[in-house]
């Protein structure tokens, strides 16, 4: 069973390399193939730890939802410094769809959506820390995770961000004042988040 959802993310993962390509295309006109084999393998283990820790359920329903659409987002923040709004909206309306087929609170929903936008607001207000796109994009990641979990993906966000960061720095990949897309960070803190804090 276990290589059997392995192989199922891998084929969709290549499937997301397309899309990914087309967006990217629509965006910047770029009609560079991405070819990626970094994608299928992230959308293989994301579909394995979620099976893994999710079993058959809804709720892996939703997560592989948020794998793709994330996936998605975190490639083209990192090749393009690009969140699109489409990609967005989608993440918005399926989070908000969710309450209606899965038995979760839609007043969390809305929480989430609140103080995911919210925080991201608030930390945008200090110079050069944050891009409207990571204020938008977790306004809609609110919507999947609720309150709790929105919170926490937040925090995890930031602390894989800084390590990453001191890392790239030490090794001299990039320096202080270098740019790094916060995106692929909210996404890998949301996915964290949802696993962890069920």
């Amino acid at each position: 069973m276990y290589i059997l959802i392995f192989a199922i993310g891998f084929i969709i993962g290549m499937l997301l390399n397309t899309v990914i390509e087309s967006i990217s295309y629509n965006i910047v006109k770029n009609d560079k193939k991405t070819g990626s084999i970094f994608i299928p393998i992230i959308c293989s283990l994301c579909f394995e730890v979620s099976f893994l820790r999710l079993g058959f359920t809804i709720i892996l329903a939703k997560a592989i939802v948020m794998i793709l659409i994330l996936i998605i987002i975190s490639f083209i923040d990192l090749n393009y410094r690009i969140i699109p709004d489409f990609m967005v909206i989608i993440t918005l309306i399926m989070g908000i769809m969710l309450p209606f087929f899965i038995r979760s609170s839609f007043i969390d929903t809305i929480l989430g959506m609140i103080f995911g936008g919210g925080t991201m607001f608030l930390l945008s207000l200090v110079p050069n820390v944050m891009g409207g796109g990571d204020i938008k994009l977790m306004f809609a990641i609110g919507s999947f995770l609720g309150l709790k979990k929105t919170l926490w993906a937040i925090f995890l966000a930031f602390v894989l961000s800084s390590i990453v960061g001191i890392i790239l720095i030490l090794f001299k990949v990039k320096g202080t004042k270098d740019y790094i897309p916060f995106g692929p960070f909210l996404s890998l803190g949301s996915f964290i988040s949802l696993l962890v804090f069920m």
